[in-house]
């Protein structure tokens, strides 16, 4: 899972910076971005949109810029996103070295189907669906993976429980909930007196008359 090959993002150094501008750049289907760490300066360019949708697509999270014939290892270290979360508006890129060691979320993916979640009434609850790791720049997975085939009802899995592939290390608590199978079946008695409850035209019709009769009795005193 760990990146193999590091794409090549051509940008455009920006001349002007600020909000009018970033607009404009945004209409021209261009994302503002900045390039920044390792004791240099910071650059802001441009990013091409669509290509940049497109590589988030795939789970990069190490790209190469190229910025006026020269190339830098750059780690995506932010992305903002406009109110309703449909456009990206800004790209924070920090220079890194590929054999530094860093920390970054990647996306946890659930594997299997436990028996558990096929019983009527049950969710799986998934607080959890991003984890920060720690690891080489040249060595980051595109998500991390854990089976939950096994997994029984009300068995919480925990951060503790995951096993990270060699090299890789994750940096959160151990207690935090990853996911459980949550829910509450209702027996057939409960479920045959609820039943029953609803279909007796009797006492459906004899509540109504006790909520008059003390409103009745209310408005005589």
């Amino acid at each position: 899972m760990a990146t193999t090959e590091i794409p090549t993002l051509e940008v455009q150094p920006r001349e002007k910076i600020g909000t009018r501008y970033a607009k404009r750049d945004r209409a021209a289907g261009l994302i503002p971005a900045v390039i920044y760490g390792h004791k240099q300066g910071p650059v802001h360019v441009t990013v091409h949109g669509k290509t940049f949708t497109d590589l988030m697509h795939h789970e990069v999270h190490i790209i190469d810029v190229n910025v006026g014939g020269k190339t830098e290892h750059t780690l995506i270290k932010a992305i903002q996103w406009d109110t309703y979360g449909k456009e990206i508006i800004h790209i924070d890129l920090e220079r890194v070295d590929l054999s530094e060691t860093i920390e970054v979320e990647v996306e946890l993916q659930l594997t299997g189907d436990p028996v558990a979640l096929r019983e009527s009434g049950t969710v799986l609850d998934h607080p959890t669906t991003m984890v920060k790791i720690r690891c080489r720049a040249d060595a980051i997975p595109s998500h991390l993976e854990h089976s939950i085939a096994e997994l029984g009802a009300a068995e919480p899995v925990t951060v503790a429980d995951l096993t990270p592939p060699a090299g890789i290390e994750i940096v959160m608590p151990g207690e935090q909930l990853i996911c459980q199978i949550t829910g509450v079946k209702v027996s057939e008695s409960v479920a045959e007196a609820i039943e029953g409850t609803g279909g007796d035209d009797e006492t459906s019709d004899a509540e109504p008359e006790v909520i008059n009769k003390g409103k009745e009795e209310e408005a005589e005193g």
